[in-house]
């Protein structure tokens, strides 16, 4: 005699479960997870460790045409970097720009000071983004 879950099962024609079959698309699947997340923690790791940081230091609005920043950058490599350096005004509007180079060297910490010209009294300046020459 057939107990009723046979019954149901032989009527609709399902299959009984395979325990191993069940397991072994788990471990796949697991797996597949575990190799996707190590190639990306592996993408990300190499992709942080050649950016350009930066750290603004300091900046001196010196009147209503001028002013000054102090930056550090940090890079991977001697290569020359480029720097958006920039003023905002009360309403974070841009009053001065200026793209500052600095040379290819063997130093990787770089600290730089430089002067911006405005179109009027900022209120703050800092350093918008890096890049490669």
């Amino acid at each position: 005699m057939s107990s009723q879950t046979d019954l149901l099962n032989e009527r609709y024609g399902r299959k009984p479960v395979n325990a191993s079959k069940s397991r072994a698309r788990i471990i796949i699947a697991a797996a597949s997870l575990l190799t996707l997340f190590l190639g990306w923690a592996i993408w990300v790791s190499i992709d942080t460790a050649n950016q350009i940081k930066h750290q603004d230091q300091a900046f001196e609005i010196i009147d209503a045409t001028q002013a000054s920043i102090t930056f550090e950058i940090t890079r991977p490599n001697g290569n020359a970097v480029v720097c958006a350096v920039q003023v905002l005004n009360q309403s974070y509007a841009v009053v001065g720009y200026k793209e500052v180079v600095i040379p290819a060297s063997d130093q990787k910490i770089v600290a730089t000071e430089t002067k911006l010209n405005t179109t009027e009294k900022g209120v703050t300046g800092l350093v918008d983004k890096c890049w490669f020459q």
